[in-house]
């Protein structure tokens, strides 16, 4: 899977996102895709949108394990990255949701960014 399938598979559970995607500059690379696709997830997080918010992570799951080695990569540098700074304000119930929803491999790439770094 390539970012153009990613970007008809994040269409598919949120359609609002269409918009976004139809700006042909954040659409010509996996990075700028999955840049979009953070900034959704994000805005379902603050509006405590759950429902949704439990789709786009199974389905970042699906981009992580399906995708070809550019959109893993842009998913570990974007959104993995961003991961903190995302549920920073949150419940820890409804991070820890967040958290069981993201597959073994998101998480331990989680993991591994965070003890890496030092933190």
């Amino acid at each position: 899977m390539n970012h153009t399938d990613a970007v008809k598979e994040i269409v598919k559970i949120i359609p609002e996102s269409e918009e976004e995607f139809k700006e042909s500059y954040k659409t010509k690379t996996p990075f700028m895709v999955i840049s979009v696709f953070t900034k959704q997830i994000k805005k379902l997080i603050k509006n405590h949108d759950q429902k949704i918010l439990m789709k786009s992570i199974t389905k970042m799951n699906l981009l992580y394990n399906k995708g070809d080695q550019a959109l893993k990569n842009a998913i570990e540098n974007i959104f993995i990255y961003s991961l903190d700074s995302l549920t920073f304000c949150c419940e820890p119930a409804y991070k820890e949701l967040i958290f069981a929803r993201m597959s073994p491999g998101l998480q331990n790439n989680y993991l591994r960014q965070v003890y890496k770094s030092g933190i």
